[in-house]
């Protein structure tokens, strides 16, 4: 028996101290919740460094992987919290991330939605993104945390990321615009937190057997304190991230946007797709235009060194061509 708690609106901070808490407490279970007020979540592994101070937003950091979120009350979240020995048979994260997501792209699907599994954690329909999720282990289990998009405020998450140029805001902004779909644009009749919730615990219980329970919020709630009070702590917070000689903003699985760090280069931003392993848009290209989709094969290839298609062959993970250019990837 797994147990489900639908709880509608809950505190910000809480919506993510729930399932945090149920693996310190060795506790199973899927949450369906959504936050009463707007903020701004950061992955473990990301730097403090993408955060705009000017936001407006309070910020906290989660222990499960993914990038920077702005996430509010038009957004519904599950949660699903579940020991190792329920997946037994699935041993890589990818295949968690398909278990967890099929009664979501079930839901999505009986709304006459041609929504797909987009590996390894995003949900599409058609090519943009209705569905962002994380996941990760902790304290031996396996957490799996998402949600399905109603509406979504693309200016103000842009607020929320640093933009080292106000160029690239603005590719930030045509981008996400390009690559996100939300159910009121698709659904607009069944965009209502309500409505989302019921359908997705119907889900949930027809294809996994749930069983509502009531939350026992007087038993657990000091540790849901607790372990909020851990996500919002400054030096948890403020932790640096990998480091790496550009900025990036991950859009959706397999589309980034990437800018050198070199100030003299900062006029230049790319749209890089993984999948084609190509760059597919340039913002600020000095010289004359190139040919897109540029692959990482052509630019391999591309006759000549010259500080712009360095910085590119940067930007798709390849090396430096010649020492006497070492100087452009100072920062």
């Amino acid at each position: 028996m797994l147990p489900l708690y639908p709880l509608g609106p809950v505190d910000w901070l809480t919506t993510q101290s729930l399932y945090h808490t149920l693996p310190l407490l060795n506790e199973e279970g899927i949450v369906l919740c959504w936050p009463r007020t707007p903020y701004v979540s950061l992955g473990c592994h990301q730097d403090w460094a993408d955060v705009n101070p000017e936001c407006g937003l309070p910020i906290m950091r989660r222990r499960v992987g993914g990038s920077l979120v702005y996430l509010d009350a038009q957004q519904v979240f599950y949660q699903i919290v579940v020991s190792p020995s329920r997946l037994s048979r699935l041993s890589h994260p990818t295949q968690w991330y398909r278990w967890a997501l099929d009664p979501v792209v079930g839901l999505l699907r009986s709304w006459g939605l041609k929504a797909e599994h987009h590996a390894p954690a995003d949900i599409w329909v058609g090519s943009r993104k209705i569905s962002g999720n994380a996941g990760g282990t902790l304290d031996d289990r396996i957490v799996v945390v998402g949600n399905i998009l109603l509406d979504f405020p693309v200016a103000t998450m842009v607020r929320a990321r640093y933009a080292p140029t106000p160029q690239f805001a603005q590719a930030f902004e045509d981008t996400l615009t390009r690559s996100v779909v939300t159910l009121k644009a698709l659904r607009p009749a069944l965009a209502d937190p309500e409505t989302v919730q019921t359908a997705l615990a119907r889900q949930f219980q027809a294809r996994w057997h749930a069983t509502v329970m009531p939350f026992p919020w007087a038993r657990w709630d000091a540790t849901l304190q607790k372990t909020g009070r851990e996500l919002i702590d400054p030096g948890w917070l403020s932790q640096s991230g990998r480091p790496r000689p550009f900025y990036e903003v991950k859009v959706q699985e397999g589309r980034y946007l990437r800018a050198p760090k070199d100030p003299r280069f900062h006029h230049l931003t790319v749209e890089y797709e993984t999948a084609r392993g190509a760059i597919t848009r340039i913002w600020g290209w000095p010289d004359d235009p190139l040919p897109l989709p540029l692959s990482r094969e052509q630019l391999q290839m591309w006759p000549g060194v010259s500080p712009g298609i360095e910085w590119l062959r940067q930007l798709v993970d390849l090396p430096q061509r010649s020492p006497h250019s070492s100087t452009l990837f100072s920062h």
